[in-house]
């Protein structure tokens, strides 16, 4: 029976920096600098253990234009390694790839085969059981708006035809739209595998012919949670036999929900961030864990959150270092809890008359919007592009996002004018 296995990843992202941490100790922001690299040799090494037959890596190698070849020459390191056991790949650059200046000069291994930006290429291997053919194009400098599907050439009759293009397909919010294309473009070019990229969630979105987004190796931030790798496709006489997920990440990204509702002493707090935090360790899979706290419900502890955030903090870390030592992070803490004197129509704001202030400015979000526009427009002027876009900026255009702002800076007012100083 003829038969081999590839291996298909995308979205290394090599050196790129994990998002948002409060790491207290030293040793763990190293192990998060290395992260995407780590993650990378556990690809090349889970690669060598499974003995794959060929690597397939659906762009984004890199994660900016680096300033230095370190980057480049671990990436060629790591792919010596592959050579060494006669595993070869294919690879197509990304939109962060086709940017990256230096590191695109760095000549490759004999294994490793970068295909062309200027029109799709075909490799054909014929070592394996059965022959395979790689179609594929790299992007080039520059937004790439137009479909690249549609110019793939015909399937080989007689081979395993895999087509790698790096894609948004026909859109997705979270991701720019590099390259769109149809499913229909995808599904009808009588290909037996198309492995994706760009997209940093897993998924099959066909399995006749198979269309897959392996995700990213390794999670970046809050909102890349959960298991992250690669999949190992089996194939047997020319058709796919298995699809495997590997999970190779070095560190787990999770958001844990702490449901406060009807929680009104300190204690509580405490104890249910313990459960969470406890449970997120449990769901790691012994890897580090970078948590976002999501606190939710209607509690009589809003005040003490939003008025102690140094305090709420610092208890977290605690927990996170007793429950799982230097493994536990904590990457935010979000307060989307309800006071429970809001809910009952009551105000419980007596230490002082500034609180009626806030309120009566409350009331009226549009020129208080105006007010703090004219405050703020020298300091916008002075800003580079990408910070004048700052979620610090948003109330100024969104009333309710305004509204929110002001009632909780009231805990936090109230905090320093008894001294806490939000400690």
């Amino acid at each position: 029976m003829d038969h081999f296995s590839f291996m298909h990843a995308a979205d290394i992202h090599l050196d790129s920096p994990l998002l948002s941490l409060v790491l207290p100790e030293p040793s763990q922001a190293t192990r998060v600098r290395r992260a995407c690299r780590d993650a990378f040799e556990n690809l090349v090494s889970t690669a060598i253990d499974r003995k794959v037959g060929f690597a397939v890596l659906a762009g984004d190698l890199y994660d900016h234009d680096a300033p230095n070849m370190q980057v480049a020459v671990f990436l060629r390191t790591q792919l010596a390694r592959l050579e060494r056991h006669g595993i070869r790949v294919v690879i197509i650059k990304g939109n962060h790839d086709a940017d990256n200046r230096i590191t695109s000069g760095l000549a490759l291994p004999g294994n490793t085969r970068v295909l062309s930006d200027r029109k799709p290429e075909t490799v054909i291997y014929d070592h394996l059981p059965y022959p395979v053919a790689i179609h594929g194009q790299s992007f080039r400098p520059g937004p790439i708006t137009e479909n690249l599907a549609v110019n793939y050439p015909a399937p080989i009759q007689g081979t395993f035809n895999i087509g790698v293009l790096h894609t948004s397909l026909a859109g997705n919010p979270v991701h720019d739209p590099y390259a769109p294309c149809r499913l229909e473009d995808l599904t009808s070019k009588g290909y037996d595998y198309w492995a994706l990229g760009h997209i940093h969630k897993s998924a099959v979105l066909s399995q006749d012919p198979w269309i897959v987004y392996p995700g990213n190796l390794q999670g970046r931030d809050a909102r890349e949670s959960g298991p992250k790798g690669c999949v190992l496709v089996t194939v047997e006489d020319g058709r796919v036999r298995n699809l495997e997920t590997l999970d190779l990440a070095v560190v787990r990204w999770h958001a844990a929900e702490i449901d406060l509702t009807g929680a009104s002493e300190e204690v509580q707090l405490v104890e249910r961030l313990r459960k969470g935090l406890a449970e997120s360790a449990q769901g790691a899979d012994g890897r580090p864990t970078a948590v976002r706290l999501r606190l939710l419900g209607v509690t009589g502890l809003f005040d003490l959150i939003e008025g102690r955030p140094k305090r709420l903090l610092q208890t977290a870390l605690e927990l996170a270092g007793e429950i799982a030592g230097d493994d536990l992070w904590i990457e935010k803490i979000t307060n989307e809890t309800t006071p429970a004197d809001a809910v009952a129509g009551a105000s419980t704001d007596t230490t002082t008359d500034f609180y009626p202030i806030l309120d009566e400015i409350a009331a009226q979000p549009s020129a208080l919007a105006e007010a703090l526009g004219i405050e703020l427009a020298a300091l916008r002027t002075k800003l580079p592009e990408d910070l004048k876009g700052l979620d610090a900026f948003k109330p100024l255009d969104d009333p309710a996002a305004l509204n929110e702002a002001l009632h909780k800076l009231k805990p936090r007012l109230r905090a320093r004018l008894v001294g806490e100083d939000g400690t």
